[in-house]
């Protein structure tokens, strides 16, 4: 990332659009590849009070890209102090985990099973329908469809065919 003057005005080299989401080409005001591309984003943009407008994008191996978005309110060492934090969080996490996320955590913190436990308790649950289903095939009978009809009334499949109002 070095400083371009051309013809007295100072502008940003182009950025090299390798690897970046079709999404997010021209829409962005930096690219940053690497920890010293995030640290040298002052540079990049040739003063430290410089607000862009459009986002920064980090692009860390391994991870879903990063917006750090400025709008035009926050300033390049702004955005610089940003851009170093995600990278190194990011690939902190990918150098611990493997991954960005810790979906182990996720699922302890919100109550819900580990992953190694979900499916043997699908399979059981599911034997143990069969096996109600098989014990009492009379009075437990498959679901039925309900229909919600403009009318407000519901229509219950009943038989197949025919369907009865309630």
């Amino acid at each position: 990332m070095t400083e371009m003057v051309i013809h007295g005005v100072r502008q940003t080299p182009p950025i090299d659009w390798r690897d970046v989401p079709l999404a997010y080409k021209n829409k962005l005001s930096a690219v940053c590849r690497s920890a010293k591309e995030c640290a040298d984003l002052v540079n990049w943009y040739g003063d430290a009070s410089f607000c862009p407008l459009l986002p920064v994008l980090i692009m860390v191996s391994g991870t879903q890209p990063t917006l750090i978005p400025g709008m035009g309110y926050a300033t390049a060492a702004e955005l610089r102090d940003c851009a170093v934090y995600a990278w190194f969080n990011q690939s902190d996490k990918i150098a611990k985990r493997g991954s960005v996320w810790d979906f182990n955590a996720l699922r302890e913190k919100n109550g819900l099973m580990r992953r190694e436990d979900a499916d043997a308790a699908i399979r059981e649950a599911l034997y143990a329908r069969i096996r109600k289903h098989q014990a009492n095939p009379v009075t437990d009978p498959f679901r039925q469809p309900q229909y919600i009809r403009p009318t407000n009334r519901t229509l219950v499949a009943v038989d197949g065919m025919k369907e009865k109002v309630t």
